[in-house]
């Protein structure tokens, strides 16, 4: 079999290609085989989450519903067996309180025959004390009415009227007592549709009744426990609904043949609507025998029986929503409990017929009778829904929520658990491909400029090891040699310069990422920068034989005449940092020049839009407390190449860190594919937009920059344009004065800075020996030093020769690298600034992150620099730290 590796393209990573592997006949095999396991592991484990899932959303149904049901169930059985003891409660109560009404009436029948004991007495008895003893009675018994009737024969009406009209009068009763309209004496009710008189009642003393009763009797009410009772000497016995069970009386006794014994003739009517207490009732009469003559009926003891004073107090006040039916064999009324207390629904059963299970029933009226005519009453009790929902509570709810919640909190815990465990898998495997693409990434990006340096390199050797002659010939020849060497030079620095521009992209991605990457805010002539930057890659746009043009439309309001008047400045510029605006129209220049093909055209727009970016945040200088610039419009930079066009799904990854489509075909340089990522973090920095378009692969590719634009004034323009001319760019090492390029592309000269005694500490004996070479080719004094204890030492000496000798040249500067052995270099320079050493010390160090920096920074380097160390950012900080224009870390700033 053989490797057959791919090119990259818009959909496939370079890992994913190179990873494939073809026979001989070019059929995919082993990477096929891979790819198929992979998926079926991940079926496999998609379909093991989804059981385990699925089992956990039963388990959770399973056991809410389980303990839902049971508790439910238990409150259901709490509640059932709670209603049966309230309901038993209530009946024996209900039973026991008819009981004393009963046993009061009793007692009063008994003590009336007791202080009568003679027929003869009957009916003109006084019974002094009747009205506080019914009193006592009737509340013992749990009674709102005790009284007593008379049998009368009408031939006794006359003489029995004049008798109890006297002992009203005797016991205090009121002056009507015993009075109607028609006057003093026994009444019935007067059932004519014409009233004879205004309450409705006549004067009846004759024993007659309407409803077919064959005594001639009358049963009148005598006492009343109410002293002003309105139903005084009313006779009962004219009335259907009473004078049955008097009849009934009569017959009882009259059937009983025992002349020594009492008859047991009591009787209980049936429902009946009572004058004293309205409400269902029932009327409760215990015959009265006098002592000496037992079977002689000469009156009755009546007591009410109202069924709502029966249901009173039979169960706790906190109970409600109890159904009480009380009936008899014709009528029926039904009570509902609320608190303890009754409240009558209405006529007849009305309880819920789903609790017609749960009925419990007793008989209230258990004594014996030898009376036919008695009603039998009972009681029936019914639960209620309200009683019930008085035990139902939401713990089964509750609960059964609990036992989904807790159970789905440990199902959270564990699928976080394994999400967390197979993200840091994946992680870690995201880690790995990224140490490899580092890896292929490094080995391919910083060998490819490598190998031009070491080859040059090794040419230059082979050359100098075989010199030519100085002849005629010789001499030509050797102008072309030194034409080549200048133009491989040239080649070996400038891709020198794209391995670190490679690792400074790095950097610059890293600090973007972290939010460290720091902007030295002022004013930028951006238009002048344009026009530089563009003009700098006309050299590279002619070697590629690619067009390279620049139309720029300057905004059309009012500008600010150049100090000398060659040109006008533009009032509209940016605020941010020269050096960062740089990167970024380099980077979309530079990407556009990588992409397009020989005879291809790169064209630059710079149009100004008065209403662009309305919504920008507004920047600040450095020394503003506040901003003081008002918003102008935006500047559109629109850099459109003929080159080989982006589709869609790559316009839309385009901007993502280490993008490079298919690299090895498309570009015609290297790259970092962090360029594009960087340059839209720095726009954003600076508020503006950044966006790419593209009509299709082979179409071309239109990368637009809009930056927001401020106003300025004629001092600030000629200060911003002033600090860019003083800018100088030094020339070659062993020339006496710096060169200096202007707009009009003339040459002027520079003074270099003054020569400096200068301690070059670096454990590279390689670099110090060229370091040292070129700032001593550049007219300074070096003393060299291979690691931090050497220079500590180097520095003690100097500082004692100059203390004995005023003619010595002291060291005043020290290029101090930061991994040496003994000691590190900031260790170093805290002892050397421990010391008393004043002069500039300069960080040397290929660690340029900012913690790294800062460490130097904090133990006494007046600056870092970064590695590979170039003689004109030595010469910029002295100039600037001379002049009083340096910043701390200007210089790492600018090559990063």
């Amino acid at each position: 079999m053989r490797r057959v590796s791919l090119s990259r393209d818009s959909n496939s990573s370079l890992d994913d290609q190179s990873a494939k592997t073809y026979d001989s006949k070019g059929r995919l095999t082993s990477r096929k085989r891979k790819g198929s396991t992979r998926d079926a592991q991940k079926k496999r484990r998609s379909a093991l989450r989804a059981v385990l899932i699925l089992s956990l959303l039963f388990a959770i149904a399973m056991c809410s519903s389980l303990a839902y049901t049971q508790l439910q169930s238990t409150e259901e059985n709490v509640g059932i067996q709670t209603y049966q003891s309230i309901a038993l409660s209530a009946t024996e109560g209900a039973v026991a309180i008819t009981e004393r009404k009963f046993q009061g009436s009793e007692v009063m029948s008994t003590l009336l025959g007791q202080l009568y004991p003679n027929a003869a007495d009957w009916p003109l008895v006084a019974f002094d004390g009747y009205i506080p003893i019914a009193q006592k009675v009737a509340s013992l018994s749990a009674s709102g009415t005790q009284a007593f009737m008379v049998i009368l024969d009408p031939s006794e009406a006359p003489a029995f009227e004049t008798h109890i009209k006297q002992v009203y009068r005797d016991q205090g009763r009121p002056e009507n007592a015993g009075y109607s309209d028609f006057g003093f004496g026994v009444w019935r009710r007067d059932g004519n549709e014409t009233k004879t008189y205004p309450d409705g009642r006549l004067h009846d003393v004759t024993g007659g009744n309407s409803w077919g009763g064959t005594r001639n009797k009358m049963a009148v009410l005598a006492m009343h426990n109410s002293p002003a009772a309105s139903s005084l000497l009313l006779n009962l016995y004219p009335l259907q609904s009473r004078g049955i069970h008097v009849e009934s009386m009569f017959d009882c006794v009259d059937a009983h043949d025992n002349t020594t014994t009492s008859p047991s003739c009591p009787v209980v009517t049936d429902m009946l609507e009572l004058v004293v207490k309205p409400g269902p009732a029932g009327l409760l009469f215990n015959p009265i025998f006098p002592k000496n003559e037992p079977n002689n009926f000469v009156g009755f003891a009546t007591t009410s029986l109202h069924w709502d004073e029966v249901l009173t107090n039979v169960v706790p006040d906190y109970v409600s929503g109890l159904t009480c039916v009380v009936s008899t064999a014709t009528s029926a009324f039904t009570y509902e409990i609320q608190n303890g207390k009754p409240t009558l629904v209405g006529d007849g059963d009305l309880h819920d017929d789903k609790y017609t299970s749960y009925a419990k029933t007793v008989v209230l009226t258990r004594f014996q009778t030898g009376s036919t005519s008695s009603a039998g009453y009972t009681l029936t009790v019914y639960p209620t829904e309200k009683m019930f929902k008085a035990f139902s509570t939401d713990s089964p709810v509750v609960v059964s929520l609990g036992f989904a919640a807790v159970i789905t909190a440990v199902a959270c815990l564990f699928f976080g658990y394994d999400f967390l465990m197979r993200r840091e898998a994946e992680q870690r495997k995201a880690i790995l491909e990224m140490k490899r693409k580092f890896v292929r990434f490094i080995s391919h990006e910083i060998r490819t400029p490598l190998n031009t340096v070491c080859m040059g390199l090794e040419l230059l050797q082979a050359e100098l090891r075989a010199p030519k002659g100085l002849d005629g010939d010789s001499k030509v020849a050797q102008e072309e040699d030194i034409n080549f060497w200048l133009n491989v030079t040239d080649d070996t620095n400038e891709n020198a310069h794209v391995a670190v521009e490679i690792l400074n992209d790095l950097l610059n991605y890293d600090k973007l990422e972290t939010g460290t990457l720091e902007l030295e805010t002022q004013p930028v002539l951006i238009w002048d920068l344009i026009e530089k930057t563009v003009s700098q890659f006309g050299i590279q746009a002619v070697n590629r034989k690619v067009e390279l043009k620049l139309d720029m439309e300057r905004p059309s309001g009012e500008t600010i005449p150049d100090v000398e008047g060659a040109e006008s400045m533009d009032p509209y510029n940016v605020i941010g940092d020269n050096v960062r605006l740089g990167q970024i129209l380099r980077n979309v220049i530079s990407n556009a020049l990588k992409f397009t093909m020989e005879d291809g055209l790169i064209q630059v727009t710079v149009r100004y839009d008065p209403n662009g970016l309305p919504n920008a945040d507004l920047m600040m200088l450095e020394d503003e407390a506040v901003p003081s610039h008002d918003r102008a419009g935006s500047i559109c930079i629109s850099v459109k190449d003929s080159g080989v066009g982006l589709s869609r799904d790559q316009l839309d990854r385009l901007f993502s860190e280490g993008v490079q489509f298919d690299a090895n075909r498309l570009q015609h340089g290297g790259g970092s594919g962090l360029g594009l990522n960087i340059a839209k973090g720095l726009v954003e920095q600076h508020c503006g937009t950044i966006f790419a378009d593209s009509e299709g692969l082979g179409e071309g590719t239109t990368f637009t920059v809009e930056l927001p634009l401020y106003e300025f004034g004629e001092e600030e323009l000629r200060k911003a344009e002033d600090d860019k001319d003083s800018e100088t760019e030094p020339t070659t090492a062993n020339s006496s004065v710096a060169t200096k390029v202007d707009h009009t592309g003339e040459i002027r000269l520079a003074a270099l800075p003054l020569k400096r005694r200068i301690l070059v500490a670096e454990d590279s004996d390689s670099s110090r020996k060229m370091l040292i070479r070129l700032l001593e080719r550049a007219g300074h004094t070096c003393v060299p030093a291979s690691n931090g204890k050497e220079a500590v030492e180097c520095i003690k000496k100097d500082m004692k020769c100059t203390s004995y000798d005023p003619g010595h040249i002291p060291i005043d500067c020290v290029l101090m690298d930061y991994e040496m052995p003994l000691l590190r270099g900031p260790d170093a320079t805290k002892r050397l600034r421990n010391l008393g050493f004043s002069g500039i010390i300069l960080g040397v160090t290929g660690n340029v992150l900012s913690e790294d920096v800062d460490f130097f920074l904090r133990h006494g380097a007046n600056e870092v620099m970064p590695k590979p160390i170039s003689l004109k950012n030595i010469q910029k900080f002295w100039k600037d730290y001379e002049s009083g224009n340096w910043k701390a870390r200007q210089s790492l700033k600018h090559v990063q």
